[in-house]
């Protein structure tokens, strides 16, 4: 890492868009989304005022498939209150995000003419505990096999970039940059998987991003690893014992080895009310709002729900990724 450069990884350096916003398909939450329709993405896309979009929002996006069917789980965190997905789960991923009216054909048609949306989709995890994952291209794969575990992700690689050429209408609006790893850290029994899968992700021409929590397994060596960026989830939700200097420590790390930083803000009885503009006021005092790749998550809500719900905050993630975020002064809390 001696050679690395210091100080936040910025979307400039990989010529992308910053403000990366996920989408999980097939949650688990209270926002069960497989499909996201062109309503619900519009909200995400644009920023409203008065029921009209009015201004630009979000212009890049993951898709991260974690249940296509029920009780069949691609996310590995999910697997241990269901099954491992099988290979017709995988594909179904494929099928999913490339359904007529919804998820990428949604944010294409949402997208204005002359501007560029950039996507970037998840890698399924191929789960070490599936050892009946099915055939595929004649060969039956074991995941307790390395080998296995690589061809799955090869294949499923070359299906999504397959499917992306073919489907030429997309490629007006909408700008490919490259593949999401799964699991936010990396254990020893990984790393050649990994390895193995940015070098397939270069070859095929595309970049490789992972989306790491901080303090996890392999996170100090992330560019060892090959990865073209990463981003640190502080892993701060307001009702936890885990505070604010978390967040703290999060941007050291991320500007000392030079990644990016994830916003989370959720519902439910991790997150509590305010917890959004701890990260938005530690974005200026700590300066990733300005010179930061940025990741937003939003856990068991959408940004319909939160314009809805919670207008101060949407008004403020939208100045925040406008660069016009000042702080605002819900708490006595130092930054």
């Amino acid at each position: 890492m001696s050679n690395t450069p210091t100080g936040y990884l910025t979307a400039e350096e990989l010529s992308i868009q910053n403000h990366i916003c996920v989408l999980p398909c097939g949650d688990l939450s209270e926002v069960d989304t497989i499909d996201w329709s062109k309503e619900d993405l519009e909200y995400y896309q644009y920023y409203f005022i008065d029921g009209k979009p009015v201004d630009t929002m979000f212009r890049a996006f993951i898709f991260n498939p974690i249940q296509m069917r029920k009780d069949y789980y691609i996310q590995v965190m999910h697997s241990g209150i269901g099954k491992p997905a099988r290979n017709n789960d995988w594909q179904l991923a494929i099928d999913h995000l490339f359904k007529e009216n919804v998820n990428l054909s949604a944010l294409a048609q949402n997208t204005r003419v002359g501007d560029k949306t950039d996507i970037w989709v998840t890698i399924p995890y191929p789960n070490p505990l599936q050892e009946n994952f099915g055939v595929v291209l004649g060969n039956k794969l074991d995941f307790t096999n390395e080998t296995d575990q690589i061809k799955a992700i090869q294949w499923w690689i070359d299906s999504f970039i397959m499917r992306w050429e073919k489907e030429t209408h997309l490629h007006d609006a909408l700008s490919f940059k490259g593949f999401v790893w799964q699991r936010s850290s990396i254990n020893a029994s990984d790393e050649n998987l990994v390895k193995e899968t940015n070098d397939y992700i270069h070859n095929r021409g595309f970049l490789a991003l992972w989306l790491f929590t901080y303090g996890s397994s392999g996170c100090v060596e992330w560019s060892d690893f090959k990865f073209d960026a990463a981003c640190a989830n502080p892993n701060y939700y307001g009702n936890t014992n885990i505070d604010i200097n978390w967040i703290k420590n999060s941007t050291a790390f991320a500007s000392h080895y030079h990644t990016g930083m994830q916003i989370i803000y959720g519902k439910g009885k991790l997150f509590n009310d305010t917890h959004i503009y701890d990260y938005l006021n530690l974005g200026i005092s700590h300066g990733y709002m300005n010179n930061s790749l940025v990741v937003f998550q939003f856990p068991s809500q959408t940004m319909k729900m939160i314009l809805n719900n919670d207008l101060v905050a949407y008004i403020q993630i939208y100045s925040f990724i406008k660069k016009t975020y000042q702080h605002y002064p819900y708490t006595g809390i130092s930054y």
